[in-house]
């Protein structure tokens, strides 16, 4: 759902998704990726596992991040060593440098 809310939701400025992927079975319109992601136009972070069973990456979670409407300049995808489920230790770091970097550093 993040790509839905994103591209709904204009006071968000900047997107992180962990673990996702496109759908691979049918859903209402209203609902699927595949209407929402080529509108989401800020800056995402995209954190997958290279194992994951449930988005699988050359079939679910590349797809998703090619279609993101989000100039490519400003949208990063990280592939852990992982199923889905990555390392909290190194997706919070990724995270809170993707987060200073669209927003600035908490003082």
């Amino acid at each position: 759902m993040g790509s839905v809310t994103m591209a709904a939701e204009d006071r968000i400025r900047v997107g992180l998704l962990i673990c996702p992927g496109l759908r691979l079975q049918k859903c209402l319109a209203e609902v699927d990726d595949l209407n929402f992601v080529t509108h989401v136009t800020v800056p995402v972070l995209m954190l997958n596992g290279r194992y994951d069973y449930i988005w699988p990456g050359p079939t679910s979670q590349e797809p998703k991040f090619r279609l993101l409407g989000t100039p490519s300049g400003q949208k990063r995808r990280v592939v852990y060593k992982a199923g889905h489920g990555i390392p909290e230790n190194e997706w919070i770091k990724e995270t809170l440098d993707w987060l200073d970097l669209y927003l600035g550093p908490v003082k």
